[in-house]
């Protein structure tokens, strides 16, 4: 049985705690809706694609029973559900990480942080019942570091925390009990703001964690995984644009050269789009702004929440919230000839679903994945057209039952 109405997500910047009150004390319910196995739709008329992804996984979190986690992948041009799915979540879910190899899925939820193990062969999830950290039930936003020895936590509760991992043996993924979570001194702790969802990113290179932090800005932190304490002393707090706008989104470059913000209110006089993209390099360690008069327009919209560089470092695309109506995706091509790195912004953006709230490219680099967390769809995909370099051609859509909140593929 389909689930009815979903909760409507707050356009813009949505505080956790708000979300709290929106979808709070609300369990998982695995068999409350179950995804088809395989899913036709008409939306794709032109370009139409026959190639096959990797795995991908949608969290939704909702007050109308469907909290869990999706399982799909798409099976020469039409959408699959994965053996199993959807996938049971112990309580109301925030947030959703998977780590470097593809064998471990974190899920953040009201009743602390848990792990599932992945199927190697088929992509299906297994929960582990007891939770890798149980203490942190504001955990707004994680990554796990590229060694997977560490799984970062950016919590409501103020704190950045450095979870650490088994990366060996048969507990492999779960807390690694011999060594100390690292939690930053009151010196160091992001302060009484709202971490955004997913809006925490390491660089891969795994030198640099930054979070977004709504109206206080973008804070960057040092990062070492082989020292007992990993977080060091932040090194930079990049406030908004605009004394009233907010950070929402991070994202670094797939060669570690960039940074990339997205924020709210920078263009508080436009009649179109009042988001913006920053991007900052990152090869001196400390974040440095590209050289321009204004940030770049984020596209249509007030609320750019997703960035993806995809694996080439050449392009990277913004999904951009828009009220309640449709959201876009917009894609600025990543020009490093001249003095400076720049970005252009492509003129043909995608059309997304209400409030796109999440991207991933798939493990075979063929198609973009979004998911629109007040529907319309709820899931999109696109491939990446062969004849105009950045454009994204519309695939697949589909009903991911109610309010997603994140997507997550399996690494490239």
């Amino acid at each position: 049985m389909k689930c009815g109405s979903c909760a409507r997500m707050v356009a813009g910047s949505m505080p956790f705690l708000a979300g709290l009150l929106v979808l709070g004390g609300v369990a998982g319910c695995g068999d409350f809706w179950q995804a088809p196995s395989t899913t036709t739709s008409t939306s794709c008329t032109t370009n139409c694609t026959t190639a096959t992804s990797g795995n991908y996984y949608i969290l939704n979190s909702s007050s109308s029973g469907s909290s869990q986690i999706i399982g799909e992948s798409i099976v020469s041009g039409k959408l699959n559900g994965l053996s199993g799915s959807p996938y049971a979540v112990p309580s109301t879910p925030y947030a959703m990480a998977i780590d470097p190899t593809g064998s471990f899925l974190y899920v953040s939820t009201l009743n602390g942080i848990y792990l599932y193990t992945i199927d190697a062969s088929t992509g299906a999830l297994t929960e582990n019942t007891t939770a890798v950290y149980p203490n942190d039930i504001q955990a707004a936003a994680l990554v796990v570091d590229p060694t997977g020895s560490w799984l970062l936590d950016a919590s409501d509760s103020g704190n950045l925390f450095a979870i650490p991992l088994l990366t060996s043996g048969s507990s492999a993924g779960q807390l690694d009990t011999s060594r100390l979570i690292n939690s930053q001194p009151p010196s160091l702790a992001l302060g009484s703001t709202t971490v955004q969802r997913g809006g925490i990113a390491i660089s891969p290179s795994g030198l640099l964690v930054s979070v977004a932090l709504g109206s206080t800005g973008t804070e960057t932190f040092p990062f070492a995984s082989g020292n007992k304490t990993p977080i060091g002393n932040p090194l930079t707090l990049n406030k908004p644009y605009n004394s009233a706008g907010a950070s929402v989104a991070v994202a670094f470059d797939p060669q570690s050269r960039y940074l990339y913000v997205g924020e709210t209110a920078a263009f508080p006089t436009s009649s179109t789009g009042t988001g913006a993209l920053r991007a900052f390099s990152i090869a001196s360690g400390s974040p440095v702004e590209f050289t321009y008069s204004a940030p770049y327009s984020s596209g249509t919209g007030s609320g750019p929440h997703a960035i993806l560089p995809i694996s080439t470092g050449d392009y990277v695309y913004v999904a951009n919230w828009n009220g309640t109506s449709t959201g876009n995706i917009t894609g600025f091509q990543v020009v490093t000839s001249g003095t400076s790195p720049s970005l252009s912004v492509q003129n043909s953006p995608a059309t997304a679903g209400s409030e796109p709230a999440g991207l991933a490219e798939d493990s075979s680099k063929s198609f973009l994945l979004g998911v629109n967390a007040n529907g319309g769809p709820y899931l999109d995909t696109f491939t990446f057209d062969s004849t105009t370099a950045g454009l994204l051609d519309v695939q697949l859509t589909g009903d991911t039952g109610a309010t997603p909140v994140a997507i997550v593929a399996a690494p490239l």
